[in-house]
């Protein structure tokens, strides 16, 4: 069953639907009594899960996903499956099936995606805390559209059995919310409710169970790298934070990135692409055309030079004394609705894929991006940014 209400799209699932037979926890539970979105790709019993396909969706899910019960479990209530982009695999949110995600903070423009309906849900005021998924992005560019917080952990640090993947070397789960200190409640209950075990998504680079969240002290040191929010900078001077400019391939990251990203998207289609291509989003059919014919030779190639790029990332940030790094998170200004997707969506994402590519964590506050070696390292860093008076950082318009 779905439905739209007056947020224009945001909710794809009818909220009296996933309400029924839910039952609120203790109110001594660290999210007890806020309202939880869920991105329609991960399950929650008793709702389809469509993945914002007319493909998927015919039965409800038979058990929610384990990165719902953790914040279940710590007292979030399940109030929405929220609308995204088909199949995970875009930056508009623009969905022919359930219709164009709106922008709650700026009308005229994309919310970003894929993730867009679970951020549109938060700066819409339709739910407390939300949950999103990453793969190159798709977290941390709808929180930059719409000046919203959103974190992308590692990859294999949660299960994420019960989410349909995109590209399972690279997808992560991460919570939504307005502020830092909120994401920081609902990230600590994720990880308390239980690690990556599932087996489809094994931790890789050294993504192993610890997270470094009982660490808070702020670093000495913070690298830099594009144009980062000068307020963020200024605060983070006033905190005592030297600041460090550094030098990060990029183009080397998105060259090795992408053979492996389509690879594996090629591979989890199989089933579908192309027999039905026909009945994809002919925006996603386009980008589905583009995965196929990757060798498992060259796949290896990549993913074997990512890990070498990673140890000299790392060995250069260790050798400046940097556990954190701060960048922008859009690589232009949000595009209008009426934009062409093909046109911007590499350029948008260009500072959010070497998270992706190398297997590190990262917060964007607004269009401020931190990315660093745990969550526990970014989320100090955002928790103190925002203490210190910073909002999420407000993204040029285009």
């Amino acid at each position: 069953m779905t439905a739209q209400n007056a947020n224009g799209g945001i909710v794809i699932t009818a909220l009296d639907v996933i309400a029924d037979g839910i039952e609120c926890p203790e109110n001594s539970t660290p999210l007890a009594g806020l309202t939880l979105a869920v991105k329609d790709n991960i399950d929650v019993a008793g709702v389809p899960t469509t993945a914002g396909s007319q493909l998927l969706g015919h039965e409800d899910a038979l058990r929610t996903a384990p990165v719902v019960s953790s914040l279940e479990a710590a007292g979030a209530r399940v109030n929405a499956k929220v609308n995204m982009h088909e199949f995970a695999y875009g930056v508009s949110s623009d969905n022919p099936w359930f219709g164009r995600t709106p922008n709650p903070r700026f009308p005229e423009h994309v919310p970003g995606g894929s993730s867009g309906g679970s951020a549109a849900a938060i700066a819409g005021g339709v739910s407390d805390v939300a949950l999103g998924t990453d793969t190159a992005g798709s977290i941390r560019i709808p929180a930059a559209c719409t000046a919203t917080v959103g974190l992308r952990p590692r990859n294999g640090v949660l299960d994420l059995s019960g989410v349909f993947p995109l590209c399972p070397s690279f997808d992560t789960v991460g919570p939504m919310a307005a502020t830092v200190q909120l994401v920081d409640v609902a990230w600590q209950a994720m990880r308390a409710g239980g690690s990556g075990a599932n087996g489809r998504s094994a931790a890789r680079h050294g993504a192993d169970a610890a997270t470094g969240s009982a660490e808070r002290s702020l670093p000495e040191r913070v690298g830099y790298y594009g144009e980062p929010d000068a307020r963020a900078l200024e605060l983070l001077t006033e905190l005592g934070v030297e600041l460090v400019q550094l030098e990060l391939p990029l183009e080397e990251i998105e060259d090795e990135f992408w053979p492996p990203f389509r690879a594996e998207i090629a591979r989890t289609h199989a089933a579908t692409y192309p027999r039905l291509a026909d009945a994809y989003d002919p925006n996603v059919a386009a980008k589905m055309q583009n995965t196929q014919g990757v060798s498992t030779a060259e796949y290896e190639r990549s993913m074997t030079a990512l890990s070498a790029i990673r140890e000299r990332v790392l060995v250069a940030c260790k050798m400046h004394g940097v556990t954190s790094v701060v960048s922008p998170v859009l690589g232009l200004p949000v595009p209008r609705v009426t934009d062409d997707e093909v046109e911007y969506r590499n350029l948008l994402g260009l500072y959010t894929i070497p998270a992706s590519a190398l297997n590190l964590a990262s917060l964007a506050i607004g269009n401020l991006l931190i990315t660093g070696l745990t969550e526990g390292d970014v989320l100090a860093l955002g928790l103190a940014l925002e203490e210190a008076g910073l909002a999420p950082v407000l993204p040029e318009l285009a």
